[in-house]
């Protein structure tokens, strides 16, 4: 069970609850992966920031004309260890003819994404956990059961590396992916093809942040937080442009 007593800092209770549910979330089958490999990847995710070859990519001009083998744990392929190794490491370079490349490995969309849902999600509460001084949490134990695999029919190819569910696409279980009543975004879109990684993510964003569709109408008199909005904005863009967000 994750917990903050450790910390000097007083931890807000959606904070913690959203980090529970995420954990509990990592550990379960997903719809593309198995539970053990969702905590798999968990693991790799931590370890991917003491590969020497992310370490030679992340100083090169270009990260794509490097060979070599990652350092990882051995517990995955080497196209899922590469995905989070770059997400990990370098996202900020991440192109779309790395992904097409992976795909054509035998990758297949689907898992690239739930991939990437679990890698953000682990780096999220892991990132935060460090900030307040306290010990990474254990990774949390692989659940019985198996990935539904069920891709949703309405997902399209736009402007994005892989196929997302359109704003007039939502169907039976994932019909309340978003609030269609204002703006949707594409970065709450980015992660659709796998619904509950979107899900997860909604999650952590209305915990440390906003809800996707609210963060353009959201003043200082719609929330209780410590920091105002302009505050929060930019440290947001900060952080940002420190990642290499190319958004």
């Amino acid at each position: 069970m994750i917990d903050y007593t450790a910390s000097s800092l007083l931890v807000r209770g959606d904070l913690l609850e959203a980090h529970r549910r995420i954990w509990l979330h990592l550990g379960m089958p997903g719809t593309w992966w198995t539970s053990e490999r969702r905590v798999a990847i968990a693991g790799e995710t931590r370890n991917a920031r003491a590969c020497s070859l992310c370490d030679r990519r992340r100083a090169a001009l270009s990260p794509y004309g490097l060979e070599g083998s990652h350092d990882s744990l051995g517990e995955l392929p080497s196209e899922v260890v590469e995905v989070v190794h770059r997400v990990v490491t370098d996202p900020g370079r991440i192109a779309g003819h790395w992904v097409e490349g992976l795909l054509e490995q035998g990758m297949t969309d689907c898992e690239y994404v739930e991939t990437l849902g679990v890698a953000v999600a682990t780096l999220v509460v892991d990132t935060f956990t460090r900030a307040i001084g306290c010990d990474l949490h254990a990774l949390p134990e692989a659940q019985l059961g198996e990935p539904s695999r069920q891709r949703p029919p309405t997902a399209e190819k736009e402007e994005a590396h892989v196929p997302m569910i359109p704003v007039t696409g939502l169907l039976d279980d994932y019909a309340d992916l978003y609030d269609t009543r204002h703006f949707v975004p594409n970065v709450h879109r980015g992660l659709s093809l796998v619904p509950e990684e979107t899900r997860a993510a909604m999650t952590l964003m209305e915990a440390h942040y906003f809800p996707y569709e609210q963060v353009p109408r959201y003043t200082d008199q719609d929330h209780d937080r410590s920091l105002t909005k302009c505050q929060m904005e930019l440290l947001a863009s900060r952080v940002s442009m420190l990642n290499e967000c190319f958004y």
